[in-house]
C-alpha cells in the first residue's frame, strides 16, 4: 500500500501538478524521516519532496517562498528532473506546493484544480500566491 502512496504522489509530482496533494501522507513520511537512524541514506526523492510538503504546509509564513519556488520551477523545466536534483532541492521544491496549498486551504479556494506551476511563477509572496488563488475575490487566475 505504502509503494503505491509513493507512486501515485510522484506520477502528481512528475505532471502538472494539478492534483490535490495529501498533506497527512507528506507528514507521515517527514516522521519517519525524522525517527530513521539512517535519515538522509534512507529517503528517495519522492519521499523528500513529501516530508517539504508538510514543512511548507505547517510553515508557511516561516519559509523562503521565493527559494522553494524558484526550485520547484527549476524542476519543472529540467529534462532531467529527477537525475540532477538532490534531497535538499527535492525538499525545497516539496515546500512550495505545501505553501500553495496550505495558503489555498485558508482562503477556501478549490485545492483540486491548483496550477502550482502557474502560481509559482515570476516575484512570489504570500500576498501573490493569495491574489492568485483568488483569495482577495477576483477570479482565480487572474
Amino acid at each position: 500500500m505504502f509503494k503505491w502512496s509513493i507512486f501515485i504522489a510522484l506520477m502528481a509530482f512528475s505532471t502538472t501538478c494539478l492534483a490535490k496533494i495529501d498533506i497527512d501522507l507528506a507528514c507521515k513520511e517527514k516522521k519517519e524521516q525524522q525517527h530513521s537512524l539512517l535519515e538522509r541514506l534512507s529517503t528517495s526523492l519522492t519521499e523528500a519532496h513529501l516530508a517539504g510538503q508538510c514543512t511548507g504546509f505547517k510553515s508557511v509564513h516561516r519559509i523562503n517562498l521565493k527559494e522553494a519556488c524558484s526550485e520547484f520551477l527549476e524542476q519543472k523545466a529540467s529534462l532531467l528532473s529527477s537525475l540532477s536534483t538532490s534531497l535538499k532541492e527535492a525538499n525545497l521544491a516539496g515546500m512550495c506546493v505545501g505553501a500553495i496549498y496550505k495558503l489555498a486551504k485558508e482562503c477556501k479556494a478549490d485545492t483540486y484544480n491548483i496550477d502550482y506551476t502557474d502560481i509559482a511563477r515570476g516575484s512570489i509572496t504570500i500576498e501573490i500566491v493569495e491574489q492568485r488563488l483568488g483569495c482577495y475575490g477576483n477570479t482565480y487566475g487572474w
